[in-house]
């Protein structure tokens, strides 16, 4: 793996980058095509060069810029069943998607991508763990619990990104 790099994170956005010699990937479209287009030209990154988009879940923070992006670039989106129906309402756009299932391991390029189940409060969001050789990393965002299956899933990654919820109340209560 040669480069992973957050571009945008919080409520007003979130995509990752993650390339080895083999695949570009984002994980998530939360910001529109100019920002995303800035910020991967600030790590040396193109857009065009981008294969494919993994999304999370369907909430607004996640998948805003696919309409955008969509729009200027023919690029597959995975999602799983619930979050490509949450996206097609939410954007009213029909991607090119390639439907993965939860807890179900699949290949792209030279990344093994296992998308496993978090805890969030929309249909079936996802995790992923990303092996490319002998490097793995996992990706979790909005999460708000870590459950014993979410722990062993990310058991012995080289890197974890992590991203919890801002609830206040939660916040107070704890």
């Amino acid at each position: 793996m040669y480069g992973f790099c957050p571009l945008a994170s919080g409520s007003k956005g979130n995509s990752l980058f993650l390339g080895t010699t083999k695949s570009k990937i984002l994980i998530d479209a939360g910001i529109n095509y100019k920002e995303l287009t800035f910020r991967l030209n600030e790590i040396e990154e193109k857009i065009e060069n981008i294969e494919a988009i993994l999304i999370t879940h369907d909430h607004s923070d996640h998948i805003d810029g696919l309409k955008t992006i969509l729009a200027k670039i023919e690029i597959p989106i995975f999602s799983n069943l619930e979050t490509a129906k949450g996206i097609c309402r939410n954007l009213n756009v029909m991607p090119k998607f390639k439907i993965f299932t939860t807890n179900e391991l699949f290949e792209f390029n030279d990344l093994s991508i296992f998308p496993f189940s978090v805890q969030h409060d929309t249909l079936d969001p996802v995790g992923f763990v990303i092996k490319h050789r002998d490097f793995k990393i996992g990706i979790c965002t909005d999460l708000g619990i870590v459950s014993s299956f979410v722990k062993n899933t990310l058991m012995g990654c080289d890197y974890l990104y992590l991203e919890a919820n801002h609830d206040v109340e939660m916040l107070f209560a704890s």
